[in-house]
């Protein structure tokens, strides 16, 4: 039996397209940039690699609606069954998004 690793990493993203996830009901499917990556204390860090490219994100769809390209989300997310997962849940202040100027 496999288990899954504990991983988490913060990340600065900028948003490039953003759709219906296909396959998980309440979750959208972005691709982004990603601008920045930090570890999380007491997690593994599966995300960094990232950093300079571009990455399908799955992410809670109230927390994107009408976000249009450009906009940067701050956040923290995880790799979960080979997928990049947007915490479903954040803690307060932990999921920022900033309109394109």
């Amino acid at each position: 039996m496999v288990h899954a690793i504990e991983n988490l990493t913060a990340l600065v993203t900028r948003l490039v397209a953003s759709g219906t996830h296909p396959r998980l009901a309440g979750w959208d499917l972005l691709v982004v940039d990603v601008l920045e990556a930090r570890p999380v204390s007491g997690y593994a860090d599966l995300l960094s690699r990232h950093v300079g490219g571009r990455l399908e994100l799955a992410v809670p769809s109230e927390r994107v609606a009408d976000l249009p390209p450009g906009t940067v989300i701050r956040l923290r997310a995880k790799l979960a069954g080979g997928r990049a997962m947007a915490e479903k849940r954040p803690p307060p202040g932990l999921f920022v998004a900033e309109p394109p100027h």
